[in-house]
């Protein structure tokens, strides 16, 4: 087919006029469109502009209008002047839950949803990226305070779930817990303090509250404190730290009487109790109170399942050594009977064993330690007495208590004074009054007296209301309190005083003596001195008058006119002194200024200010010429003659030079003198046995060795190599 030039020119025409035609109409409805988008943006822009211009003014209910018109297209700005809005408490609409809602919206609108451009335009109107993170501060803040003001659990959880991003968070999250845990412990129950543990595992309180609850389980499980509940509680919580007070109690329960009897049942009822051991040691001290092999090997056969029989052999050996205490520069330790060091010198104080234990004090704290040196009752008292029958005193803070060899308390520490530990009931004071306890530390005799005495011969004196009375044993009264005073109750010849005379009683409380008398010595070599209406007599133990009471009482008679052991006592008459003897009979005249000791034949008399010696027959035999004497003995005495000591013979011969400063029997064949203000030991011969050396001299309590002081410091030497035969 053929096309005309005009036809083709009409048809490309047409094409054309269509693609310019088509192209017209696109770019319309695009200029269309555009103008639509940029009418729009301003409006929303004048919707945003002119609710920041109301909040302004505020004007809360126009600008809430407009901020919630545009909240869609401008989240960012909108959501900012609305969390404003719900934020200040002086409009109606304040609310701080719809402040943090629109808070977190405007946050999250300006970092994720909102363009360079917008950000550029809002800014203008305040809404930056500053302004909506402050708001957002402003919020939380406000919330916390709201939550501080109601303190409770329940408003700082909400406040910790809704702000996450607080930096008050930590700070609510501490006071909510801080809240909860006063709370668990005004409860003060286990479930209390579990359910913190499980509500609050981050809490700086857990490991108290772990604590807590642990102690208060145990507590609840143990109100009634059974050995059957304490059995309970560890079978329930094998874990729980109580378990060990448990088995405790178990323990205390169990051998509550202390006996040997109570402690070997326990060991076999309960041999995984780790107090098992504890147990065996009480039975091996109860049975053994007096270390001896004989005991020792007693005690082995009667318990042959001992479980530390190792222990016994050395204690066997060391039950018969004995044990003496040593000092060098200011520290002490022991040595042996060959005077080989045995325990180091290293505490600042040591006791005297006893009963296999002696006190020593380390680090100014006191403890028992065994013959091997090895601890047995820790260091933490400040001072303690040797064991007497099984218990020794200690103390704390001035306080007095009882232990056992095992270290265990018997009596509590809290007495202000506990008497001796060597009889069944013992004297306490407590706050000024005094009463009894048993060895088991049980209040026998209420705090009630003024003042009590230890027991003795099976009695003990009680004061009260200033009259004094005695109990027994049975600790019944066997005289109610009504003497003004009484004697010791050791002597069976006990004075006492009533009505302001005195008498004697015996243990019994039965009187050997009615009240009668104004004064009454102590039984003395036989004979006790008595005083009545201005004379005096002497009577016997059993209050038989055996010297008629006619002697002419002198003032400070009691002192110095009792009996010797050679049977004589002092007279008084016309200034002078003599001697009678138990007959009341004159042995010597009354002639003398004084008259000392008699010996087998000669009498120590003194005139003149000077002492000499005469016979039986009151013939002078030795001139008056010495300051002090003393008896004959083996035919020599001691005498003191210009200030100085010397030995003389039966006839006033010196025996050798007086030149010593003091002079005394140490033992019979040997004298301890001093010379230059140290002392030493001779012979009757004046041969020095030991060296004028040292500062003191004194024998050990068992009488086997001599301690020899040199200022701070001593040593020992044995009897036997000192006086040799």
């Amino acid at each position: 087919m053929k096309v005309s030039i005009t036809n083709l020119a009409a048809y490309k025409f047409t094409r054309i006029f269509r693609n310019s035609l088509l192209m017209y109409k696109v770019t319309k409805i695009i200029i269309t469109l555009f103008l639509l988008i940029v009418f729009s943006l301003n409006v929303k822009s004048s919707i945003i502009s002119n609710g920041f211009e109301a909040l302004q003014m505020h004007d809360y209910f126009k600008a809430k209008k407009l901020f919630y018109k545009a909240l869609k297209k401008q989240p960012a700005a909108a959501g900012y002047g609305l969390s404003v809005i719900y934020s200040r408490n002086n409009n109606p609409f304040y609310n701080l839950d719809s402040a943090l809602h629109y808070s977190k919206i405007s946050v999250d609108a300006f970092w994720t949803k909102t363009a360079e451009k917008q950000k550029l335009k809002i800014k203008s109107l305040g809404v930056d990226s500053i302004s909506v993170c402050e708001q957002r501060a402003i919020v939380d803040e406000l919330c916390f305070a709201y939550a501080v003001g109601l303190n409770t659990i329940e408003a700082y959880s909400y406040f910790i779930s809704k702000n996450t991003e607080a930096i008050q968070l930590n700070q609510a999250i501490k006071k909510r817990n801080e809240i909860a845990f006063e709370t668990a412990k005004k409860m003060n129950t286990s479930i209390a303090y579990k359910n913190f543990v499980t509500t609050y595992p981050n809490a700086e309180q857990i490991n108290e509250v772990n604590i807590r609850y642990e102690q208060q389980l145990f507590k609840e499980y143990t109100n009634i404190n059974t050995v059957e509940s304490n059995l309970k509680f560890m079978n329930d919580y094998p874990t729980n730290s109580y378990v060990k007070q448990a088995e405790e109690n178990v323990y205390e329960i169990f051998t509550q009487h202390k006996t040997i009897e109570e402690y070997y049942s326990f060991v076999k009822q309960y041999p995984s109790n780790r107090l098992v051991e504890k147990a065996w040691r009480n039975i091996y001290n109860l049975a053994t109170q007096i270390k001896t092999p004989q005991n020792i090997k007693a005690f082995l056969i009667q318990f042959p399942d001992y479980p530390f029989k190792e222990e016994l052999d050395e204690d066997f050996i060391l039950a018969n050594t004995k044990y003496y205490k040593i000092r060098k520069d200011n520290l002490w330790g022991f040595v042996d009977e060959q005077l080989n060091e045995v325990i180091p010198i290293i505490y600042s104080w040591v006791g005297n064993f006893s009963e296999g234990a002696a006190a020593v004090k380390l680090n100014e704290k006191v403890g028992f330690i065994n013959k091997k040196n090895t601890p047995v009752i820790p260091f933490e008292y400040d001072d303690a007495e040797t064991f007497i029958n099984g218990l020794a005193i200690v103390s704390k803070d001035e306080k007095f208590g009882l232990i056992n060899r095992s270290g265990e308390i018997i009596v509590p520490i809290m007495y202000d004074e506990i008497g001796e530990v060597n009889h069944t009931f013992i004297s306490i004071e407590l706050n000024g009054k005094y009463g009894f306890i048993d060895r088991k530390g049980n209040l026998k005799v209420g705090l009630q007296f003024e003042s009590v005495g230890d027991f003795s011969n099976g009695i003990a004196y009680v004061k009260q209301n200033g009259l004094y009375g005695i109990i027994d044993t049975n600790l019944f009264y066997v005289v109610k309190p009504k003497y003004q005073w009484i004697d010791n109750l050791e002597n069976t010849f006990i004075r006492v005083k009533e009505k302001d005379l005195f008498g004697v009683i015996n243990t019994k409380s039965e009187y050997i003596v009615q009240s009668i008398y104004t004064q009454i010595s102590e039984i003395e070599n036989g004979l006790a001195l008595v005083v009545k209406d201005n004379w005096y007599g002497f009577i016997d133990g059993n209050g038989a008058v055996k010297i008629p009471i006619n002697i002419p009482y002198q003032e400070g008679v009691l002192n110095w006119g009792l009996f010797s052991k050679q049977g004589y006592a002092r007279i008084f008459k016309e200034d002078k002194f003599g001697l009678i003897d138990t007959l009341g009979v004159q042995f010597i005249p009354a002639l003398f200024e004084d008259v000392g000791d008699v010996s087998n034949h000669l009498i120590a008399i003194k005139r003149k200010g000077k002492w000499g010696y005469c016979d039986f027959d009151t013939k002078l035999k030795i001139p008056y010429n010495f300051e002090a004497v003393s008896a004959f003995y083996k035919g020599v005495a001691i005498v003191k003659s210009d200030g100085k000591y010397g030995l003389i013979d039966e006839k006033g011969s010196f025996k050798f030079e007086q030149k010593y400063e003091s002079m005394e029997w140490i033992n019979k064949d040997y004298l301890l003198v001093q010379l230059d203000e140290n002392d030493g030991i001779i012979n009757l011969k004046n041969e020095i046995i030991l060296p004028l050396n040292y500062t003191k001299i004194e024998f050990t309590s068992d009488k086997t060795m001599l301690m020899l002081y040199q200022e701070d410091e001593f040593s020992y030497k044995k009897i036997e190599e000192v006086f040799k035969k």
